[in-house]
């Protein structure tokens, strides 16, 4: 499409340039250079105007967007629910069998269906000085200065930070309900029972890995101090349960050597996709972690 341009003013060959002439051009060259200013104004303006965050783009909502490329670039297989799963098991491997490995193996049926990222950590034993506490892995304790094993069951820096997590996390996430009236004593059997006896060997952690700190047994268990009171007290939002769990090498030795000149060694296998199988060299307290 062709544009036809006329000039402003019209001069034509011989034609005297007048000023009151060039003025009504210079007029006319202002009048035009403002109308398109204005168009463009008026057009940024419409723009700015116009939702940011529309409800829909090229007819489609976000959802409608995120399924449709779900569908053109992610694997069919990898959009179940299980997909972002995340695990964490306790084992114990101390059953003594003879030949390799040495200890009966631990497997953990998780029913996935598909190859998990597995972290492994060993547990080691907290020491908090008491007899009745020797070589325990799990310690519920009071994370204040009246309890003695709290000193030594954290960390120093810039702040102190107690080892472990909260009992209420913990009840929560191992499926407990406490009621205000429930005896702190039954509180711990049940969390103890729901962590330790499932039904496998492996998970029935013998009990001298499990206990609690001398504040606990005097203080609460002693007393019979029910859930309310402790709350009441202000204990409960401050009652720990420590662990110690050292990331691991898989494949290869680690650690100290025994008496035998006998280091760990802890290895893991897939045995299909909904199953894994742990051996080690060594008795050894575990916790592993199966991530999607």
């Amino acid at each position: 499409m062709t544009t036809t341009i006329t000039p402003y003013e019209e001069f034509h060959a011989g034609d005297l340039i007048e000023a009151e002439r060039m003025n009504t051009m210079q007029v006319k060259i202002k009048q035009d250079i403002a109308g398109q200013v204005g168009q463009v104004n008026d057009a940024l303006n419409e723009h700015m105007e116009a939702p940011v965050d529309a409800d829909t783009f090229g007819g489609k909502t976000p959802d409608e967007w995120k399924g449709d490329l779900d569908q053109r670039y992610v694997m069919r297989s990898e959009i179940p629910s299980n997909w972002g799963e995340y695990r964490r098991y306790f084992k114990q491997l101390d059953r003594q069998l003879g030949g390799a490995p040495t200890f009966g193996p631990a497997i953990i049926e998780h029913e996935l269906d598909r190859y998990p990222v597995i972290t492994v950590f060993e547990l080691l034993p907290l020491d908090v000085s008491d007899e009745a506490n020797t070589g325990v892995k799990f310690l519920v304790y009071y994370a204040g200065h009246r309890d003695n094993a709290a000193s030594r069951l954290s960390t120093r820096g810039l702040d102190t930070v107690h080892w472990g997590d909260s009992l209420d996390l913990l009840l929560n996430q191992f499926g407990l309900q406490v009621t205000p009236k429930q005896l702190f004593d039954d509180v711990l059997n049940d969390l103890w029972g729901r962590m330790f006896d499932p039904g496998l060997d492996q998970d029935h952690f013998r009990r001298e890995a499990y206990g609690h700190s001398d504040y606990v047994q005097q203080q609460i268990l002693d007393k019979d101090r029910t859930v309310e009171e402790l709350k009441q007290m202000g204990i409960w939002e401050d009652l720990h349960m420590a662990l110690r769990p050292r990331m691991i090498p898989l494949g290869i030795p680690y650690g100290d050597r025994n008496q035998d000149g006998a280091t760990k060694q802890v290895d893991v296998f897939y045995l299909s996709q909904d199953a894994l199988e742990i051996q080690a060299t060594q008795q050894v307290d575990l916790m592993v972690l199966l991530r999607t």
